[in-house]
């Protein structure tokens, strides 16, 4: 054994031994430094009787060692010789040590007993946070100037000897510092050393100075106090004494990591928030030893639950606001939030701008987060996603710009729009195996995003998801990758991209502008090259493409080296693939080893002529040639049947287009396929089934054929063409379709024949009053009739199939529909304001925004109807009527603002989207079938439905006051209903309404909330019906300031009163009596009363809000209960002696003149139009109101003896500044651009003027100077055009240059003699001539 020992002349050096019990020979008389230093198997040490010295640290961080029996001749032990020895139970030094040096015994954590007989002097924390140490022998002569921070965390210690027999008993530190107990000066400095941890104010904790994990509290402290443990994150248990009566507010707030409570005392008062945030907590210990265990959301069930304990779990919940399992939104600011178990939904936004989170941990229980629920939390770094999370809504970690690593979950089948836009610290993503779709811009701007791995099955790339993601350099898109949208990887660092889709229904520029492209490799199975694919890809050169490509669209390599070199040196009339013909000129003959033409190949061509195709070629691309204005005949090969998308646009010369064998039969043309093909003649169109929007428009010479009756029209097609025919009702038809109806009006009656409606036909035809159509008519296409203002009568046919979206939108004449259409497109009846009733009978879908602001709406009858999409019926104000039970699924908004439903009943598996029954403000009856556990409630489905009070499923529920909310005789599922129509109210503490998140008109405020706070409702501008209940007493200041239900009650009477508490007296002229029975005047009622001149108060007992008086400026006496009235007379009244209420008046009222110790006006606030300046002030100061939007008209106060410079300058509203008799001093530009200043009326004792003083003040029509005044200055009437009149005094010995410059209207003005007049004083004014 003594080979693990190193010992050199006596000194025992190191130990390298793994043994449980050591033994060290006998003479060793020092132990060295460190020398058992981290020896973890160490249970047992015996010391040689030699040992006389232990060194520093001998034994420090030997965690198991549990006893060590110093030697008596031992005389010294080092600095943390026994630090962290956390399993040392007991200690017993000879009295030889009279030294123990700093932290000596520091973190014994299990040490019990300790006698130090011996020792004089003590270092720091020798046995600081020995928590279990509970006896104590001590020295008399232990020095006392030596305990500080050395029993700091003792606090257990029961027994305090001294060596020398007498015992004292500590039942309590804090009651020996505390209390009149009578100990030796040293057990009492012992006693605060223990307490050294603590702050105390008497039995008061004020502040936990050390933030460990494990806490017992003394016997003694009576109180908490507010914040004593806030955010003190490595506190785990806390045991508080029977003692404690109190825990103020915040006292554990953010304490994220506490997990155990135990309490020793019952009936302690615990403050609101005191355990707010404190997300970690799971078990509370009560004084009877019962614990109670908290499961996240859920709350022990046992109806004896302890108040305390409901009273904590609520707490821990004070920063979430949850309906059901759904996290609606977070409340708090601390960085780091752990989510409550339970939660399986977190609603949009919730998380939203906050700016100080940096962590999230979300409960395992969580299935789904919703739309930009972490949206900008800038300082978000990590948030580890659960196994069970499905859904992450769109944007829901947009602008979060320190996220750093994100792995999906593996039940996340997609990647919504916008999700990760700009994270521009995201580097690495490991997408989930099952994932299918990448939504638009997902992962927009992720300038730090790396490489991807994407994962077979994924099916849809959406647009610019991956736009400006520069760090990514190598991509492989899966051939499972159907779809992938316009720019999805445009701007990115991409430098090798892989496809093995075959790209049919891939969108444009996907690696538009990928500068660092080299190398894009296409496999075997792609079909078709998009358009732009590889568009301004300025590095790429090399292209694999496979032997299976069949078509190939617009541009796909423009501006890349691999075009520059086919360009250079390919031969592009022989190549398979005609990618460019841009510089090939005349008659041009393809060889027959051309197969596919490019999409833009011949772009902007002017110099061909002709073009003939070889039967070789079976694709030709979209805008192929487009723009070859030059070229006069096309040969097509024969199959050609479909024309694609603006292959011929804009070819002006263009004659003849034919095959081989003459015209082709053409089954489709694509969207502005023969754009402006002015001289083309003939087209088959016999066999056309299709043919899209603008696609002859402007082919001005195309004779008459005979067109398909069964063609398909789009918008605009046959625009500006001969092939239409016209009736005499002025209806245009090609074929079986009306293209246009721009000429008709009155009541239209279509021919028999008419089997379609094109695109837009009708579209803002004023004129047209009704439509009738016969039983051919089939379809009506998108915005046919929109806008068709005179509209009133529509009689369709019951076998019509089809009526497209915005089809009748706006027709605001529009009464009543009868449409039997199976499909009705998004917006067809948008807006029609006028239309009543509907009657849908085949419809099963009501797509969205269909009724959208048809505020006459009120009934609609739609049978087989099961789905409402999005915002269907938004803004159907007065809708009463609607097959609500057939329904099964609602969208999100679809009957926002319905103020008039007032019952509904559900169907069962019925699901509500968010905000499906926004602000629908007199609902008041929901009916849900039996099994209501059917019905899906998603976050605000019913939010600002606010008078639902009775929700029927079996059994009736009434909600009478908002606490029978958390009634446990309400089931969960109608609890999260209720909840839901309030959750736009902002209620703390289940009576205080402090905030309001809708928009709706009516609001009923539910009974027994007691008080809404300041401004809850202001600048709600829709807001006119509110139902205040009895049980408010008290409403803050400018609660429903801006909203159209208190300018209605202003209308009904000038004092707003609402259960006995003044609201508002703004409106109020002349002489005001507060009624008897008030007993509140709330904070602003009476402010920028401007009529107001005296208000009397009859009774004492009325209590006035701060700032009831703001600006009330012409405010002259105020009369008080006892009779006494109190004038005010000025700036000088805030310095009066006044009784409170007058005190109040007298400083409010001139709240908005803020001046300086000269009685200088340095500003004014309020935006107050028309203003009185108060008595006392002496100069309205530069600036004051410089640009000042709202003033009209000034009246001076007598005190006034000079207006700044700037004063007024841009007060383009101002019109009148009067009593102005004092004024002496106008300062430069005053009132420079006081575009509408009508007049003003300067002083008899005005004697200067300065520069630009009314410098265009194009409205002054009149000025007088008075006597006095030497010098007009430099521009002082400057573009007065208007000025037509002035005054000189005989005292002017000079007029500035540019004085009166373009004062058009100026008539003849006599000067003093002997005047000085500087250039161009009167250029362009009447005067000009006359004056040298």
């Amino acid at each position: 054994m003594t080979d693990y020992y190193k010992i050199t002349d006596g000194v025992l050096e190191s130990y390298t031994g793994r043994e449980e019990c050591a033994y060290i020979p006998e003479g060793i008389h020092t132990i060295g430094e460190g020398a058992f230093k981290g020896c973890a198997s160490l249970k047992k040490v015996v010391l040689p009787k030699s040992l006389q010295c232990i060194e520093r640290e001998a034994f420090k961080g030997c965690r198991k060692l549990e006893e060590a029996k110093i030697s008596p001749g031992v005389t010294s032990i080092g600095d943390y010789a026994f630090h962290r020895c956390h399993a040392l139970k007991r200690v017993i030094l000879p009295p030889s040590i009279t030294v123990l040096g700093n932290c000596v015994f520091l973190y014994c954590d299990s040490l019990q007993e300790a006698r130090i007989p011996g020792v004089t002097r003590l270092g720091t924390q020798v046995f600081a946070n020995n928590i279990q140490l509970n006896y104590l022998e001590i020295s008399k002569d232990l020095m006392e100037d030596c305990i500080c921070d050395v029993f700091t965390g003792c606090g257990k210690i029961r027994e305090i000897s001294f060596a020398s027999g007498e015992s004292y008993p500590i039942e309590s530190a804090v009651e020996i510092i505390a209390g009149d107990h009578k100990v030796p000066s040293l057990i009492r400095l012992i006693a605060a050393d223990i307490l050294k941890m603590m702050e105390l104010d008497g039995r008061r904790l004020i502040r936990f100075v050390t933030n460990i994990r494990h806490i017992e509290l003394p016997e003694g402290i009576e109180c908490l106090s507010k914040s004593c443990f806030f955010d003190m994150r490595g506190i785990q248990s806390i045991k508080l004494p029977r003692s404690l009566k109190e825990i103020e507010s915040r006292a554990f707030r953010n304490c994220i990591n506490l997990e155990h409570v135990s309490f020793a005392g019952h009936q302690v008062v615990i403050h609101e928030d005191a355990f707010k945030n404190c997300t970690s907590l799971k078990l509370v210990q009560t004084c009877d030893g019962k614990d109670y265990s908290f499961d996240g959301i859920t709350c022990p069930d046992d109806v004896q639950v302890p108040e305390l304990v409901r009273t904590i779990h609520r707490q821990l919940l004070g920063n979430f606001r949850i309906s059901g399992s759904t996290l609606l939104k977070y409340l708090g600011s601390e960085s780091r939030v752990v989510v409550p178990e339970g939660i399986t939904r977190i609603a949009e936004r919730a998380f939203a701008g906050n700016e100080a989170i940096d962590r999230v941990i979300l409960p395992e229980s969580l299935e789904e987060i919703g739309e930009e629920t972490f949206c900008d939390c800038l300082l978000l770094q990590t948030i580890p996603f659960p196994e069970k999370l499905h859904r992450i809504g769109a944007g829901a970690f947009e602008n979060c710009v320190k996220l750093l690593r994100v792995q999906l979950p593996p039940l996340l089948h997609k990647i919504e729009a916008r999700t990760f836009r700009h994270c521009k610290a995201l580097k690495e993503v490991l997408l989930s195996p099952e994932l299918k779709e990448i939504g638009e811009g997902a992962f927009y701007g992720c300038i730090s995003l790396q490489n991807l791995l994407f994962p077979e099955g994924l099916t849809l790339i959406g647009s610019l998801a991956f736009y400006r993601c520069a760090a990514l350099s190598s991509i492989r898109l899966p051939s499972t990758a159907e779809y992938v949208q316009d720019l999805a990887f445009a701007k990115s660092g991409v430098k090798k991209a892989y496809i093995a889709n075959s790209c049919e229904y891939y969108g444009t520029e996907i690696f538009g502008r990928c500068t660092n492209l080299k190398t894009l490799l296409l496999d075997e199975g792609v079909t078709h090259i998009p358009d732009k694919l590889a568009y301004g890809c300025t590095s790429l050169e090399k292209i694999q493409l496979p032997e299976s490509l069949l078509s190939v669209g617009r541009h796909p390599w423009e501006g890349t080296k691999f075009l520059e070199n086919y360009i250079s040196h390919q031969h592009p009339l022989s190549d398979p693939i005609l990618w460019d013909g841009r510089a090939l000129e005349g008659s041009i003959q393809l060889s027959r080893q051309v197969q596919i033409i490019a999409g833009g190949a011949f772009y902007g061509n002017t110099k061909i002529t002709e073009i003939h195709l070889t039967e070789s070629i079976h694709s030709i691309g979209a805008a192929a040639f487009k723009g070859a204005r030059k070229l006069t005949k096309v040969v097509l090969p024969t199959h050609t049947k479909h024309i694609a998308a603006e292959v011929f646009s804009g070819c002006e010369e263009l004659v003849e287009v034919s095959t081989h064998e003459g015209l082709s039969p053409f089954l489709s043309i694509g969207e502005r396929a023969f754009f402006q093909c002015r001289k083309l003649k003939h087209l088959r169109l016999d066999c056309i089934k299709r043919i899209e929007k603008e696609a002859l428009s402007g082919c001005l010479s195309l004779e008459k054929t005979v067109i398909n009756n069964t063609l398909q029209i789009g918008e605009r097609a046959f625009e500006t063409t001969h092939l239409p025919e016209k009736n005499a009702d002025g209806l245009m038809t090609v074929g079986n379709v009306v293209i246009s109806g721009d000429a008709c009006h009155g009541m239209i009656h279509l021919p028999e024949k008419i089997t379609a409606i094109a695109p837009y036909a009708f579209a803002q035809n004023r004129s047209i009053t009704g439509l009738s159509a016969t039983k051919n008519l089939t379809e009506i296409g998108e915005g046919a009739f929109w806008g068709c203002s005179a509209l009133s009568e529509l009689v369709l046919p019951d076998d019509i199939q089809q009526i497209h979206a915005h089809a009748f939108e706006k027709c605001i004449s529009l009464k009543q529909i009868d449409v039997h259409a199976p499909y009705v497109g998004a917006s067809a009846f948008a807006f029609c304001t006028e239309l009543k009733s509907a009657y849908l009978p085949l419809v099963r879908t009501l797509k969205s925004r269909l009724f959208e602001g048809c505020k006459s709406l009120q009934s609609v009858i739609c049978p087989k109807a099961s789905e409402v999409k999005e915002k269907s019926f938004c803004g159907c104000t007065n809708l009463k009527e609607f097959p609500f039970h057939n329904i099964k699924q609602i969208g999100s908004y679809a009957f926002d603002g319905c103020d008039n439903l007032r019952e509904i009943t559900f169907d069962n598996n019925v699901i509500l989207s968010p905000y499906a029954f926004k602000d629908c403000g007199r609902l008041e009856k929901l009916h849900i079938p039996d099994t209501y556990t059917s019905t899906s409630l998603r976050e605000y489905a019913m939010s600002g439905c606010t008078a639902l009070r009775l929700i029927s499923c079996g059994q009736t529920y009434h909600l009478k006051t908002y606490k029978d909310l958390f009634s446990r005789q309400i089931p969960e599922p109608v609890r999260l209903l209720f909840y839901s129509a309030l959750s736009c109210f902002t209620i703390e503490q289940e009576t205080r309404l402090c905030g309001y998140q809708g928009t709706g008109r009516i609001i009923k405020i539910p009974d027994g909330i007691q008080q809404i706070a300041s401004e809850v409702f202001r600048n709600i501008t829709m807001l006119r019906e509110v139902e205040i209940p009895e049980s408010i007493e008290y409403i803050g200041a400018r609660a429903f300031h801006g909203t159209e239900w208190i300018k209605h009650q202003q209308e009904l009477s000038p004092l707003v009163i609402v259960n006995h508490m003044l609201l508002d007296g703004s409106g109020c002229d002349g002489d005001v009596i507060v009624p008897e029975h008030i007993r509140l005047v709330c904070g602003w009622a009476f402010a920028n009363g401007m009529k107001i001149k005296c208000i009397r108060f009859p009774s004492n007992q009325i209590r006035v809000e701060d700032y009831a008086f703001r600006n009330c400026i012409f405010l002259q006496q105020l009369v008080l209960s006892d009779g006494s009235v109190i004038h005010f007379s000025g700036i000088d009244d805030r310095k009066r002696e006044l009784p409170p209420l007058a005190k109040q008046a007298a400083v409010d009222r001139i709240h908005c003149f803020k001046t300086d110790e000269n009685g200088v006006l340095v500003e004014c606030t309020g935006n107050i139009s028309r203003l009185l300046l108060a008595h006392g002030i002496t100069a309205v100061g530069e600036s004051a109101f410089q640009d000042g939007n709202l003033l009209t008209q000034i009246t001076l106060a007598d005190t006034v003896r000079r207006i700044e410079r700037h004063a007024f300058a841009g007060c383009k509203w101002l019109k009148e500044v009067t009593a102005a008799q004092n004024i002496e001093y106008i300062g430069a530009s005053a009132f420079a651009g006081c575009g509408s200043l009508q007049h003003i009326d300067l002083s008899e004792n005005l004697r200067m003027l300065e520069a630009r003083a009314f410098e265009n003040c194009v409205s002054l029509e009149e000025i007088y100077i008075p006597e006095g005044v030497v010098e007009i200055p430099d521009r002082a009437f400057y573009r007065c055009h208007n000025l037509k009149q002035i005054t000189l005094p005989s005292t002017l010995k000079k007029i500035g240059k540019e004085a009166f410059a373009f004062c058009y209207g100026l008539s003849d003005t006599s000067l003093p003699e002997n005047i000085v007049v500087g250039e161009r004083a009167f250029f362009c004014s009447s005067n000009c001539e006359r004056i040298v």
